[in-house]
């Protein structure tokens, strides 16, 4: 199985060490785009020779999307959650003797569509910064890639602008991209790496997929497996049609919001249809989807993480002490 990673050279590094340490049953090979329109065309270029793709943010994800807006491999990206901006803010706040929120610029706020010049403290202190995140995340797929490369470009003169003029202390930023110009032009500038916990997620994620469409496209694979696998997955191509009720649009906004590439989305959907939305646990997921259920909790976590879920209530499963998350998958 041959993946293949698309990311910065900022970050190819960081990510490669942390494959390599991994025992992964892939062969992953690493290119550098130069923006965000290079992405896509690297994707372009790649597809037929590999089975796979990894990319290195949802921004750089969702260029690609709009230079292919119907990708014949699965594509996954590594972002950073709200746990790694609070990792970066510790370490801010460490490194700076007078630490204060308003003295640094924090170019995830260029996203945000809603109230103008709304600070970022504000988010911290009602406890709404984890929605904000998953906020500017779908924003950014409503972007178009000439809007995508604007902002990227505007965002770093933005940094460079600020720190020059002395009116910031320091800045944040997710842009990997941008960040050789932000050092060479001498701002302090901190970068939320995404946790080896996300990587590692977003590489397990990818390769079911790929072996799902493997499986998927390979009838006589299909035919060799026993009644039970072979039953599933004939039950799984049936419901595509079924699951066209959602429509397509829904499908789209679906897997452009949790990273899944759609065939994924409409496996998720036809297993939910043997389950009780209001009531989803990793067991009974795990079975649905023919998963661990351990992998099935990463992926109740990802939906959760995306608001596509919410955590309900907790199940005290028989000869167990300790009880197993329900949640409620929402429309």
């Amino acid at each position: 199985m041959k993946i293949a990673v698309i990311l910065t050279e900022f970050l190819n590094d960081y990510a490669k060490n942390y494959y390599q340490s991994l025992a992964l049953n892939c062969e992953l090979s690493y290119f550098i785009y130069k923006d965000f329109q290079d992405a896509g065309e690297l994707y372009l270029a790649l597809e037929p020779d590999y089975d796979g793709f990894l990319v290195s943010g949802p921004v750089p994800r969702a260029a690609i999307c709009q230079r292919v807006p119907s990708l014949p491999k699965p594509l996954i990206s590594f972002g950073s959650s709200p746990l790694c901006y609070y990792e970066s803010f510790f370490q801010i706040q460490y490194n700076e003797k007078d630490f204060y929120l308003e003295r640094g610029y924090y170019d995830l706020m260029e996203w945000y569509s809603g109230e103008p010049d709304r600070p970022l403290y504000d988010f911290l202190k009602r406890g709404e910064f984890h929605d904000l995140i998953m906020e500017i995340y779908q924003n950014t797929s409503s972007y178009s890639l000439e809007q995508l490369c604007e902002m990227e470009e505007k965002i770093k003169e933005k940094h460079i602008r600020l720190w020059r003029e002395g009116r910031i202390q320091y800045s944040v930023t997710r842009f990997s991209n941008i960040m050789p110009d932000l050092l060479h032009a001498g701002v302090k500038t901190y970068f939320v790496y995404p946790k080896y916990e996300i990587l590692k997620e977003a590489i397990t994620t990818l390769l079911q997929e790929v072996s799902l469409k493997a499986m998927l496209q390979n009838q006589t694979t299909i035919a060799a497996l026993n009644q039970q696998y072979s039953s599933q997955f004939l039950f799984q191509r049936q419901a595509r049609s079924q699951s066209s009720e959602y429509g397509r649009d829904y499908l789209d906004a679906l897997s452009r919001r949790t990273g899944f590439s759609l065939s994924y989305v409409r496996r998720f959907v036809t297993a939910l249809e043997t389950l009780n939305n209001e009531h989803v646990t990793s067991q009974n997921l795990a079975s649905a989807l023919d998963i661990t259920p351990r992998s099935a909790n990463r992926l109740l976590k990802r939906l959760l993480n995306c608001g596509v879920a919410e955590e309900i209530t907790t199940d005290h499963l028989p000869n167990r002490g300790r009880p197993e998350k329900a949640y409620r998958i929402l429309n």
